[in-house]
């Protein structure tokens, strides 16, 4: 451009008074806590917890199958396995998101060191981002990302893109009093940080860097205010609550199960308990008409068929809810005593 020439600039004396007085063009990070601490937040995720008190628990009940019952190393099994489920899941999460924001912090460091061409001592050159300073005159062209926040002091058909700020799309940017846009959100002779130029060419002198700027102001707040929850942020929370509910039903059944195991004192088999309580709640007089129909009728069966099923009757009563509904497997007296039955 013809009219750097006629622009002065700061001197390299000037750039380093201002760096001092203003700070770098750098956005300041958000404070990071340290590793242990975000491992730690990890196991915070109600899932996480619901599996640690289910592990615990059935560290207790292995210990018990193995010094009580006598069983054994096998009985640690199902404890080992809920453990590595935990490690894994909170390791690859902390893995994955340490390393998504080693990422973010390289991509920003680039962002930093990208060339901005500026007037100095009279003379145009480039500099990196970070190192613009208060009172640069910055020149800007097509396709250029706005480097810090500033006053045109030259704009030939300028069009700048504020929607990472404001939302419009299309600004247009004027040192002429008479084209400025009155409505718009910053005065159309004012370019600020983070903003694209769309088209045309300008220079103009910065007046704020880094946290300073409008940019800078935008993402502290993002740091601050976490309260506005996106549309996507309410489904995941939705799906969250549901998921944990869900699990606290699991885990709960999974208690249940093993309690009933232990005092029960037989074998449990879940497939053959479900079937037989959803008979016993539905279809109760069903089956008991059922048996005694065929029981009324034993005499027209072989006498080699009635002698091979004890089904065909049914089995003396067995004290507890859980033997009513053969939540169990019937021991050996109950088979003996199914073939000694007769049938009224």
């Amino acid at each position: 451009m013809r009219k750097d020439k006629k622009y002065q600039g700061l001197t390299q004396a000037e750039v380093i008074a201002s760096r001092e007085q203003y700070g770098t063009n750098v956005l300041t990070p958000p404070k990071k806590a340290s590793l242990l601490t975000r491992f730690l937040e990890k196991f915070e995720d109600p899932l996480i917890i619901i599996l640690l008190i289910a592990g615990f628990l059935s560290i207790g009940i292995s210990c018990y199958e193995y010094y009580g019952l006598h069983e054994g190393s096998q009985a640690f099994f199902e404890p080992v396995g809920i453990f590595v489920a935990i490690f894994l899941a909170t390791g690859l999460s902390f893995y994955f998101e340490a390393k998504a924001n080693k990422e973010f912090t390289l991509l920003n460091k680039v962002n930093d060191d990208e060339p901005v061409r500026v007037i100095r001592d009279g003379n145009a050159t480039e500099v990196r981002k970070r190192d613009v300073v208060v009172g640069d005159l910055v020149i800007i062209d097509t396709g250029q990302e706005i480097p810090a926040d500033g006053v045109l002091l030259e704009a030939v058909s300028l069009n700048v893109d504020e929607s990472s700020l404001t939302g419009e799309p299309t600004c247009h940017k004027s040192i002429v009093e008479a084209d400025f846009d009155r409505d718009a959100t910053y005065p159309s002779n004012h370019v600020e940080r983070g903003t694209n130029v769309l088209e045309g060419h300008g220079i103009f002198r910065v007046t704020a860097v880094g946290d300073q700027t409008e940019n800078g102001k935008v993402y502290t707040a993002a740091q601050i205010d976490d309260s506005v929850k996106t549309p996507l942020d309410e489904q995941l929370q939705r799906l969250s609550v549901l998921i944990t509910n869900a699990s606290y039903i699991i885990a709960a059944a999974v208690i249940v199960g093993k309690l009933v195991f232990f005092f029960g004192g037989a074998p449990l088999s879940w497939t053959f308990a479900l079937s037989r309580i959803l008979l016993a709640r539905h279809l109760p007089l069903q089956a008991n008409e059922f048996q005694s129909l065929r029981c009324r009728h034993r005499r027209f069966l072989p006498a080699a068929h009635w002698a091979g099923d004890s089904r065909l009757c049914p089995l003396p009563p067995r004290p507890g809810f859980f033997r009513t509904v053969g939540l169990f497997a019937p021991d050996h007296h109950d088979r003996r005593d199914a073939h000694r039955g007769g049938c009224a």
